[in-house]
């Protein structure tokens, strides 16, 4: 539990800077404008004589941070550009990935839809219940393979690793059915892997909630 707490608190945080990352060009840009306004008071208020101040050194000041501010702008330009190319980079593996989760997941669901149906459906023959357990437990064995070879980027390794937990745990329930493991151990298997396809969900969700925030 203490483990998913903080797991959850790093996202949060995470997801967070997302946010305020985007806000960097518009913090720079305010920045040297404040330092701009400040400069000029301060010099104002520290002469000694305000009515008579040096119009030409306050001229030459503001020209100075004037140019600093167009070469932040310019500079702050470059850096969205450059940024807008990483992010279109991301987004176009995390698209990659959800697209060949898919197409996999595709290949298998159904005729695994169709074993699962049949087991649960078996209500006269313990045997042929447990036929259909291993013949279960054998497609998710390979459906695992499969998606072990899956390119996955980095910045998803964790929804990658969420959804190998729940494919392992689909695989160890039909295992265990067939070596007729006590029914209490069956749901807490159950129920794992329950939770770990919900996090993957929630994975591919916030990440591509952040991806659009970036954009």
């Amino acid at each position: 539990m203490e483990r998913i707490y903080k797991r959850r608190t790093f996202k949060f945080f995470r997801d967070f800077g997302y946010r305020v990352i985007r806000l960097k060009y518009f913090i720079m840009i305010v920045g040297a404008m404040l330092l701009e306004i400040t400069t000029l008071i301060v010099y104002i208020f520290n002469n000694e004589n305000i009515i008579d101040f040096d119009l030409i050194t306050a001229s030459v000041l503001y020209g100075i941070t004037s140019t600093i501010i167009v070469l932040l702008a310019i500079g702050a330009l470059v850096l969205i550009k450059t940024d807008k190319s990483r992010d279109k980079n991301r987004i176009n593996r995390f698209n990659n990935f959800r697209r060949s989760y898919f197409k996999l997941t595709n290949e298998y669901s159904k005729e695994i839809d169709s074993l699962v149906k049949s087991f649960d459906n078996e209500k006269g023959s313990i045997e042929t219940k447990i036929n259909y357990a291993i013949m279960i437990a054998e497609k998710y064995n390979v459906f695992i393979q499969e998606f072990s070879k899956m390119k996955t980027p980095g910045f998803l390794n964790d929804a990658f690793n969420y959804e190998l937990e729940h494919l392992n745990k689909e695989k160890i329930f039909f295992t265990n059915f067939s070596l007729l493991s006590r029914p209490e151990e069956l749901e807490k298997v159950n129920k794992e892997s329950d939770l770990a396809h919900e996090n993957f969900l929630r994975e591919l969700d916030n990440t591509e909630r952040n991806l659009r925030i970036i954009i």
